[in-house]
């Protein structure tokens, strides 16, 4: 006998919920999703890593070779975010069994998405060449890309799963695939990259690239077999099952409406992540005019500053499911609350870090490096960077409520307006013209960021005024 399963959603029907009932089911959707976002961070940190232990040349080969992929990489991901909207406001209307569909039609989009990355991988080594890169450093790094590109399409079909499983009140399932992967991707790092055990030769970079690409396989498989398994256990509520044993043509996943709502939505949601990716890389090149130690200083301050945005993140992804599904339920006030709790809490977490950082930014400067010449910059850039800490939170959550809500044009519009109308622009005068070097690269951030966080506060607040309509 099949056991009785419950539909995760928040409730149903118009009864707002209680503030401290929205703050708990935030903390515990949030809570998981930052440990598993935060392991898919660390897994390239590990290559990375150990990569640099196998020398210096094949750390350059991993830096580059993923470079181009990674950029391609979020803003695919950053288009699969549609799962978690149309899943979240489904459950929340009271129509789970549409879930699967849903499902379906993300996997198949992150399929092709994957497989465009992997054809792009071909011609790494003519766009190296292309960009001014010497040719053994090409000839290297298009390896590692090739490497990389083979487990992208199962990078992407991971994200599409474990955002369902998140949607669908499952979060802690992705954690601990992910933090299963880390442990073994350290082993398959130490055979494959370095020698270990001596059963293979060292690879190196494309040893660590290897393993990574294998293990994202893996834990796809893992993360499709739990929804499978769970869905024959409890009478496939969310209607998996179903939509995989239909016998239409795998295009109308694609052409129908699910499909066109997944694109729809997906794509302003694609094209905010590469705007984003694009502006900081656009600071990340500056800082490069600076000089070596400019540039080190740079990229130390924003690896923390990475670190410390994983509680954003996961807040933000909570954020999402929990708007989703109020505005499934078509309830108004219970909207405005899980927004504006989650952005609030949001805002509160990094606030111990954004007093470290301000404080002792020597102290968290050390963690990465202790080059005197590097610290030197990288202090001051650190305690810059803190002011930034708990509004770079609140936006990044903000843009979470928006995005449940279904409002994601607005989003991109202010955010790329936000960044290259403003925090260029300012990167551009304070760091160069005014001389502030690395601190006003970081002072042009700050104002980026909360330019954007102005802009996304009062349209939240605007469009939870007024009829709440599902994406």
């Amino acid at each position: 006998m099949r056991r009785p399963t419950t539909i995760h959603s928040d409730a149903v029907g118009d009864e707002p919920m209680a503030l401290g009932h929205h703050i708990k089911r935030t903390f515990e959707l949030a809570a998981p999703i930052i440990v598993a976002r935060t392991a898919m961070i660390v897994m390239f940190t590990v290559d990375t890593i150990m990569t640099g232990w196998a020398g210096s040349t094949e750390l350059a080969y991993i830096g580059l070779g993923i470079a181009p992929q990674l950029v391609l990489m979020l803003i695919s991901i950053g288009a699969l975010q549609s799962t978690v909207v149309l899943t979240a406001q489904a459950v929340g209307a009271g129509e789970a069994e549409r879930a699967g569909a849903i499902l379906l039609a993300s996997q198949l989009h992150a399929l092709l998405l994957g497989i465009m990355i992997f054809i792009f991988s071909f011609f790494a080594e003519p766009f190296f060449l292309a960009t001014g890169q010497l040719p053994e450093l090409a000839a290297g790094a298009a390896v590692v890309t090739q490497q990389f590109a083979w487990g992208s399409p199962a990078v992407l079909l991971f994200v599409a799963t474990n955002l369902f499983l998140e949607a669908t009140g499952h979060p802690r399932i992705g954690m601990w695939i992910m933090l299963g992967a880390n442990v073994v991707n350290v082993l398959l790092n130490g055979i494959l990259a370095l020698g270990w055990f001596g059963f293979v030769e060292p690879l190196g970079a494309e040893g660590a690239v290897i393993a990574s690409s294998s293990l994202r396989w893996v834990a796809f498989a893992v993360s499709f077999g739990v929804i499978l398994i769970l869905a024959r256990r409890h009478g496939d509520p969310f209607g998996v099952l179903a939509a995989f044993a239909e016998s239409k043509p795998l295009r109308t996943s694609l052409t129908g409406p699910v499909g066109k709502r997944i694109r729809s939505i997906g794509l302003p949601m694609g094209l905010a992540q590469g705007v984003e990716s694009a502006a900081f890389a656009t600071v990340v090149l500056i800082a490069g005019t600076l000089g070596k130690t400019a540039a080190a200083a740079h990229q130390v301050t924003m690896s923390l500053l990475t670190l410390v945005f994983m509680m954003a993140i996961g807040t933000a992804g909570a954020t999402a499911i929990r708007v989703g599904n109020a505005v499934g339920r078509g309830n108004r006030v219970d909207t405005a609350r899980a927004g504006w709790t989650g952005i609030s809490i949001g805002a509160v977490l990094p606030i111990p870090f954004a007093i470290l950082f301000i404080s002792s930014p020597n102290t968290a400067a050390r963690i990465f490096t202790d080059d005197p010449a590097v610290l030197a910059i990288t202090s001051q850039t650190i305690f810059v960077a803190g002011f930034a800490l708990s509004a770079d939170a609140a936006m990044g959550v903000a843009t979470g409520a928006l995005r449940g809500a279904g409002d994601v044009w607005a989003a991109l519009i202010m955010q790329s307006a936000a960044f290259w109308c403003v925090g260029i622009p300012s990167a551009f005068a304070l760091a160069i013209y005014a001389g502030y070097g690395p601190p006003g690269l970081f002072a042009a951030i700050v104002i980026g960021i909360y330019t954007s966080l102005m802009m996304l506060l009062p349209r939240f607040a605007y469009i939870t005024k007024g009829e709440i309509r599902r994406a």
